[in-house]
């Protein structure tokens, strides 16, 4: 009976864990503007904000970043304090690397503003080609406000937004 158990036990294995691919292609931008008025992409950490889907220089299909970094739009949920510290961290990274906080002064232009995160999705098609870019507002910040997630709080509106939502 119990040889009769082990053999029903292996034989029932799963074998669907082996999928195939994805039928579409994600990756994200984040268009800022900088103090000086010039905008930027802090997710691609690029001076040049590009709508395209990444091509074979990026480390994925799926991002402009490796690793951990590919759950960091799935944190998108966040909000009130968790929200801002995470949201807040691409400013702060953005400020650190671009030499805003060395204490010179010399770069206070390149200082982080604002951003939008945006996740971009194409389908693939049968004949390997892409569809339609799609695009979804993941999160809109404000790196001069420590408010960005305060309840009922009316913020001033940017009416040059429109370098962010660019249409594709």
């Amino acid at each position: 009976q119990s040889q009769k158990h082990i053999w029903t036990t292996l034989l029932h294995c799963r074998w669907n864990v082996f999928v195939g691919a994805e039928d579409y292609v994600t990756w994200e931008i984040a268009p800022g503007r900088l103090s000086d008025g010039s905008v930027v992409d802090i997710w691609g950490k690029t001076d040049v904000v590009s709508w395209d889907m990444p091509g074979a220089g990026a480390p994925c299909t799926s991002t402009s970043r490796p690793g951990r970094w590919r759950s960091f739009p799935y944190l998108a949920e966040l909000s009130g304090e968790d929200g801002e510290v995470l949201w807040g961290y691409l400013c702060r990274q953005w400020d650190d690397e671009n030499g805003v906080n060395d204490g010179s002064g010399l770069n206070k232009g390149r200082q982080l503003l604002r951003y939008n995160f945006f996740m971009l999705q194409a389908d693939v098609l049968s004949n390997m080609r892409f569809s339609a870019t799609r695009k979804r507002l993941i999160h809109s910040h404000d790196c001069t406000s420590s408010n960005n997630f305060a309840v009922g709080d009316e913020t001033e509106s940017h009416d040059e937004s429109s370098f962010l939502s660019e249409e594709l």
